[in-house]
């Protein structure tokens, strides 16, 4: 191979960016940042043949593909070259050491992960390694292992080397071992992982699991913590907050390049009774995915609710809570943007106070009218800040999203159980010295103290009405603002999150309001601070027309 060719290794990432390989915008974005590593880092050839070439020595044992060399299928492959083969120049470090591959039932991701794991365990030249096969549950967790232990009595037979017993497999020549772990049953004994696999991760309430074997690994230098799964339901457990965190990673929101992230599933505007969009979803299409299996699928999903439900989520990988809600998260990453009110230094700015009752999300929001650089036209920039009583770290069910926001500074908290006031009216005066506030727009409910306090200070507090009717203008202003590109959010995860708990709510005479989902968790406390913002703006005279210029 002449230098620098690395024409085999974009093989994929091209034809998936030049569209002779359908696939949805996640996997075109990760395949763009892959073939962005080659500038930014060492692609060392020898190590992603070597990954591969061992991979496809193992053999299959299932079905019609049994004795049958594991060869790897393109969209495989290009997931080894990219775990394996990037370096930090001049180093011995890999660049990848995190893993969250997301994709529908059958398309062989476990056959996948054992490789990855028994690779590994036996020829990644770690010496004492520990590789553990995580679940919510044992039984979840051996059919991963099952896969392992086939591999293993595939790859020596008579044991000489490789020991396979119920829940565990040896290799003494490194002493190293790969073992079961469950949630359900895990004790407190110490770890130093190597390597893990956490399996359908949606099914993880928390982040405890994942945070105890990270934590484990910090000795190791080329540690892999990988996340596999199904899409799931729950938008509030852990493997839902990991995922959007790889989307805003795959945007350019969010730097983390550590982080290697493949979600196959469906794009946003792709309607699932199509059959000529399911091979976004299925990357083995017509290899360990028969289409004829998908039509049957497809038929029994149309019989009922539940399995619509159990087809779009196994067989064509969508997570079925974010399917009705308002704005998609592709849409309002298009405009997010770092926003620093500095930069509108004596500009005129609207302001939204959400506050919360006693001991949950409060949120203060700015909406800054200016104009575009680009073009002259209006442009809305809004910026929301979060408080929180730093009681709800141990007590609400949203603590372990909490903790995370609060160690990425996007989260203040207060101190004690309840809500305290003095800092929401601090961080008010804060926002003050820099933009001029018209007008403070609020939910009088359960707010007559702080009112009067923050009036007695000059602010130009306006009760807004949390009725239907108040929020169906702005709601409807807000989106039609954001689908022209006249909208720029501040890159805050928190907002997005709350972004994504809203449902419209609609009356007899389609007036709007956004509600959010069922069950305490669901926060939109940030969305309703911006369109009080908005909405005390159209309901200013001086301003009202200016917003239609767009």
């Amino acid at each position: 191979m002449k230098a620098n060719d690395y024409s085999k290794y974009q093989e994929y990432a091209n034809d998936v960016i030049g569209g002779k390989v359908h696939a949805c915008l996640y996997v075109r974005q990760a395949c763009q940042r892959y073939l962005q590593f080659f500038d930014r880092y060492e692609f060392r050839t020898d190590k992603a043949d070597k990954a591969v070439a061992w991979i496809e020595r193992l053999r299959h044992s299932v079905g019609s593909f049994s004795g049958q060399p594991f060869i790897l299928l393109p969209y495989q492959r290009w997931i080894v070259y990219n775990v394996f083969g990037f370096y930090h120049p001049g180093t011995d470090k890999r660049v990848i050491h995190y893993i969250y591959i997301e994709l529908a039932r059958k398309n062989g991701k476990t056959a996948l992960m054992a490789a990855i794991c028994l690779y590994m365990l036996i020829a990644d030249g770690e010496a004492g390694s520990e590789v553990e096969l995580l679940a919510n549950s044992r039984e979840q967790a051996k059919i991963c292992y099952k896969a392992v232990k086939d591999f293993t009595l595939k790859l020596d037979s008579r044991q000489r080397y490789l020991k396979a017993y119920r829940d565990n497999v040896t290799f003494d020549a490194t002493n190293s071992f790969l073992k079961v772990l469950a949630s359900d049953s895990m004790g407190n004994d110490g770890y130093n992982s190597y390597c893990f696999v956490l399996d359908e991760a949606h099914n993880q309430k928390s982040s405890e699991l994942w945070d105890v074997m990270t934590s484990s690994q910090g000795m190791r230098d080329n540690y892999l913590a990988i996340i596999i799964t199904t899409a799931g339901f729950n938008m509030y457990w852990f493997c839902y907050a990991a995922r959007r965190t790889c989307i805003e990673i795959l945007s350019g929101a969010t730097d983390n390049d550590s982080q290697f992230v493949a979600i196959y599933t469906l794009d946003e505007l792709d309607d699932w009774h199509d059959s000529s969009v399911w091979g976004k979803a299925n990357p083995s299409l017509g290899v360990t995915v028969r289409e004829s299996y998908l039509q049957e699928q497809y038929k029994n999903a149309l019989l009922l609710t539940e399995t619509e439900t159990s087809f779009r989520t196994k067989n064509l990988n969508q997570w079925v809570g974010s399917l009705n809600i308002w704005l998609s998260a592709d849409l309002l990453l298009r405009y997010t943007h770092g926003v620093d009110i500095s930069k509108y230094a004596g500009q005129a700015a609207m302001m939204g106070v959400d506050l919360s009752c006693n001991d949950d999300l409060t949120a203060v929001a700015v909406m800054i009218p200016t104009t575009s650089d680009d073009d002259g036209a209006p442009l809305y920039v809004f910026k929301v800040w979060y408080f929180l009583p730093e009681s709800a770290l141990q007590e609400k069910s949203n603590k372990e999203l909490y903790k995370l926001w609060h160690r990425k500074g996007e989260l203040i908290l207060t101190e004690g159980n309840c809500i305290d006031y003095d800092y929401i009216t601090k961080k008010m005066h804060e926002i003050a010295d820099y933009l001029l506030i018209d007008k403070v727009a609020y939910d009088s409910y359960n707010a007559t103290q702080w009112a009067i306090q923050a009036t007695e200070q000059g602010f130009p507090l306006e009760p807004y009405s949390q009725a239907l009717w108040s929020f169906n203008r702005p709601t409807k202003e807000f989106e039609r603002l954001l689908k022209t590109g006249r909208v720029v959010i501040d890159n805050n995860e928190i907002t997005r999150w709350c972004f994504g708990n809203v449902y419209l709510k609609t009356d007899h005479n389609e007036n709007v309001k956004p509600v959010k989902g069922e069950g305490s968790q669901n926060k939109i406390d940030g969305v309703i601070a911006m369109l009080e913002c908005l909405g005390a703006y159209l309901n200013t005279p001086r301003y009202a027309n200016s917003i239609y210029a767009v």
